[in-house]
């Protein structure tokens, strides 16, 4: 792709499918080694005689790696451009899939998913810049929610296809599927991904550079509140992923499958979401589509809270809320990534990076929170998502203050 064209993407907001196809392949690395082996914690569990908590914390792990690793991964794609340190990214990942595919013991496993993250933060960081590389404005919200409607895709099938590989396989061929469709990814990048960063940096990544950008993006009231809004939003799904393949299956008896399944509906709130922003955004405006998620999240939330409270547990009050959650949170982070990278295009990279390392750094942190609960009911789970909700609201707020100030 030559840099008319880039510069024509720029202008009209219409991405290649080819381009859109490559976009969504590794962006999606992330949400596979999340999502397809979540049928398969309580068959680990048992396979390693290890406790669900510790089996929780290959989630926490690999979402630890994801996010710490775009503080580094940001700045270098600034100082180099975006195509090298994706490649060096997926690489990584694909490394630490062969780990988990052989792993002896839990703690092997959990070593693997640490160096999957590390590998993966890649795809989070300098996918979010690339995408402001090429588009801006209503236009990035726009694209960021037409990636989240085609993400919703990897998060519908593959604990569907993760039940089934945990029906009729073993655990371990999840793992062997992440390292296949990782690798597969690789060899796209090298041949097919055209370098998007036209003016790279090279000071960026040294340590001056490296202060002057983040502290200039951690000083602005507008990229953090609306970056902490989005982490928020995430950490919250994060928070369901890392407690429902033990409550649904090992509490309520659903089967792998079915488990599986019952994902599409979380899916289903999640693609939703990014239809109506796609619809909607450019006629109401990244602020009203933000607060839209918001309280999106905090309906779905109060639903689950207060059925548990009386005492009711079930499939139902557990899926359908948080379908509704899934719902508000994708509003959530598709707005806020948008409104905290909108001023920042000339360090899109740095700014990517500070997004992502929070928005994944605070899912682990959430999740490991989970794994600590024990839960048997869905209370802890939705008390969680109460507090989440209100969070984001929160610095939702703080974000829409100081944005009408500097107007």
């Amino acid at each position: 792709m030559r840099t008319h064209n880039i510069q024509e993407i720029s202008a009209t907001g219409k991405v290649p499918w080819r381009l859109f196809l490559l976009l969504f392949m590794f962006a999606t690395v992330g949400q596979l080694s999340v999502d397809l082996y979540l049928p398969s914690l309580p068959a680990i569990s048992h396979a390693f005689k290890a406790s669900h908590s510790t089996v929780q914390l290959t989630i926490a792990v690999f979402l630890l790696g994801l996010g710490i690793s775009q503080l580094f991964y940001g700045p270098w794609s600034d100082a180099v451009g975006r195509k090298r340190p994706l490649l060096t990214g997926v690489g990584l990942t694909v490394l630490g899939g062969m780990v988990c595919c052989v792993a002896p013991n839990i703690h092997v496993l959990i070593a693997g998913r640490l160096l999957q993250g590390i590998g993966a933060g890649v795809c989070n960081s300098v996918g979010r810049s690339l995408l402001r590389d090429l588009v801006s404005g209503h236009y990035l919200s726009r694209l960021a929610g037409q990636m989240g409607m085609a993400s919703s895709f990897m998060v519908a099938v593959a604990p569907t296809i993760g039940g089934y590989i945990q029906h009729y396989t073993s655990w371990r061929v999840s793992f062997v599927v992440m390292f296949v469709y990782a690798a597969t990814v690789l060899v796209m990048l090298w041949y097919a991904l055209p370098e998007t960063h036209q003016n790279p940096d090279p000071s960026a990544i040294r340590f001056k550079g490296l202060v002057h950008n983040y502290g200039q993006l951690l000083k602005s009231p507008a990229f953090i509140g609306n970056a902490f809004c989005g982490s928020i939003a995430y950490s919250g799904i994060i928070a369901y992923i890392t407690a429902a393949p033990f409550l649904l299956q090992s509490t309520l008896h659903v089967s792998p499958v079915q488990f599986g399944w019952l994902a599409l509906l979380n899916a289903i709130g999640i693609f939703s979401s990014g239809w109506i922003n796609n619809h909607c955004v450019l006629r109401y405006g990244i602020p009203k589509m933000l607060f839209a998620g918001v309280s999106g999240m905090i309906l779905g939330a109060a639903m689950m809270l207060i059925i548990g409270c009386f005492g009711v547990l079930n499939i139902t009050v557990i899926v359908l809320p948080m379908a509704l959650f899934c719902m508000g949170a994708g509003l959530t982070f598709q707005n806020a990534s948008a409104g905290a990278l909108e001023s920042f295009g000339h360090i899109a990279g740095s700014a990517g990076a500070i997004y992502g390392a929070l928005q994944i750094s605070s899912g682990a942190l959430v999740s490991g929170f989970i794994a600590l609960l024990h839960e048997k009911t869905q209370l802890p789970l939705a008390a969680t998502q109460v507090s989440i909700a209100l969070l984001a609201l929160i610095a939702w707020k703080v974000a829409q203050r100081t944005q009408k100030s500097a107007k």
